[in-house]
């Protein structure tokens, strides 16, 4: 196996070159740049997403608890009955 492999790195050194190697060096570190600000901006992107559903979530749980609660049909059982509009009748018998 380790002959075999040798055979063809020399073969590969003793072939001539199908094209020049020269430039490649600054493409792949531009493109590893662009890679990098690519993650940048995905995890950016995450923690903006983290910080809104948060802030949905805190925003919707306290609004949640400071709304108000919406009067029922069986509101003439409440502590309130005597405001209702039926008790101001019944007070002039």
């Amino acid at each position: 196996m380790t002959q075999y492999l040798d055979d063809l790195l020399n073969g590969a050194a003793a072939a001539p070159a199908d094209r020049s190697l020269e430039g490649l060096e600054p493409l792949v570190w531009r493109r590893v740049e662009i890679l990098r600000s690519e993650r940048l901006v995905s995890q950016l992107r995450l923690g903006a997403v983290a910080m809104a559903l948060a802030t949905g979530l805190t925003a919707g749980g306290v609004g949640a608890i400071a709304a108000p609660r919406p009067t029922g049909e069986l509101t003439i059982f409440t502590i309130d009955a005597g405001l209702a509009p039926l008790a101001r009748l019944d007070v002039g018998q």
